[in-house]
């Protein structure tokens, strides 16, 4: 049953994106889709902020080659539809790969005046 589903979800997938509408968000298969990506994103240790959407076109492309009820959907649009919608649910998360004593002891050090010795007045 599964996988007459998931032809009937991208079916409907395919027409809503012909249609110019955006509510494909309850299509079960889409939800999959954006887990499976999501997932892959969040365990690349070379993700960054700023390779974020081709990452996601990548792992979604790879998504499709392994699907076998996709022969006829529009990959362009689903990709970026996809990018887009990742994007979005992703933007407040920060990639950054360093440790967290590395990342406070950055914040800690721009704190610091450059010269703390001219905060006093010298007296002679």
């Amino acid at each position: 049953m599964r996988p007459l589903q998931n032809i009937l979800d991208i079916y409907q997938f395919s027409s809503f994106i012909n249609e110019g509408k955006s509510d494909y968000s309850s299509l079960p298969w889409w939800k999959d889709c954006i887990y499976q990506v999501k997932m892959q994103l969040l365990s690349d240790k070379t993700t960054t902020s700023d390779n974020l959407r081709q990452k996601a076109r990548d792992y979604a492309s790879n998504y499709i080659a392994i699907q076998t009820e996709l022969p006829y959907i529009e990959k362009d649009q689903f990709l970026d539809a996809l990018a887009d919608q990742v994007e979005k649910e992703l933007e407040d998360v920060s990639f950054d790969q360093r440790p967290l004593a590395s990342v406070a002891a950055q914040k800690a050090r721009t704190s610091i005046q450059e010269r703390p010795e001219e905060m006093f007045i010298k007296l002679r």
